[in-house]
């Protein structure tokens, strides 16, 4: 019962202004409550902040202070708030962060994954064009591109010149190349 009446002179003198009073209850309880703002919020820098702004909000609302139970359980409960609606920012926080995170991932995967599919079907629209080019021309192509043998090479196998092998391979690119086009022409067009 005494302790609820100084708790209650202390509160009145709060309410008054007493900046001595209220130096006095901050110095008396910053330790403690930042060790108990400390075990929710697991960080010294964190508590310490919470608890100075507990303080803050005190003061600054100390003259529509009214506390029911006593200053220390006030105080306590207060800093607790405090801690858990941090916990509950940090947390809203962490899950838009992850959800920009998974957003990000996800729009580079379809990017990734529509790019795979754009390369794919242009391979197969140069297969399509290389398989209607001439059968020599075909073969030569063929050759040079996907065996990786020179145009010599190429010319000494099929006993031709190699200016022969030359013609073909560069008749062979640019039908590939307006047939390549068009269909890149027409994939434009289809996003617009």
């Amino acid at each position: 019962m005494k302790s609820i009446t100084s708790d209650q002179l202390i509160i009145e003198q709060i309410r008054n202004k007493n900046e001595k009073v209220f130096e006095s209850v901050f110095k008396e309880y910053f330790k403690v409550l930042t060790i108990h703002a400390k075990k929710y919020v697991l960080d010294l820098d964190i508590a310490k902040d919470i608890t100075q702004e507990t303080f803050v909000k005190l003061y600054e609302k100390r003259e529509e202070l009214v506390i029911h139970t006593s200053l220390k359980s006030f105080l306590y409960t207060a800093v607790r708030n405090r801690c858990l609606d941090y916990i509950k920012l940090n947390k809203i926080r962490q899950n838009h962060k992850d959800a920009i995170a998974y957003q990000s991932a996800t729009n580079s995967e379809e990017e990734e994954e529509d790019k795979e599919i754009r390369i794919t079907e242009l391979k197969q629209k140069i297969h399509k064009v290389i398989q209607t080019l001439p059968s020599q021309n075909q073969k030569i192509f063929m050759l040079s591109r996907f065996e990786g043998k020179t145009n010599q090479e190429i010319a000494d196998e099929l006993n031709i010149s190699k200016r022969t092998v030359e013609t073909h391979i560069s008749n062979a690119l640019k039908k590939i190349r307006v047939s390549v086009a068009i269909a890149l022409l027409l994939l434009f067009l289809s996003f617009l």
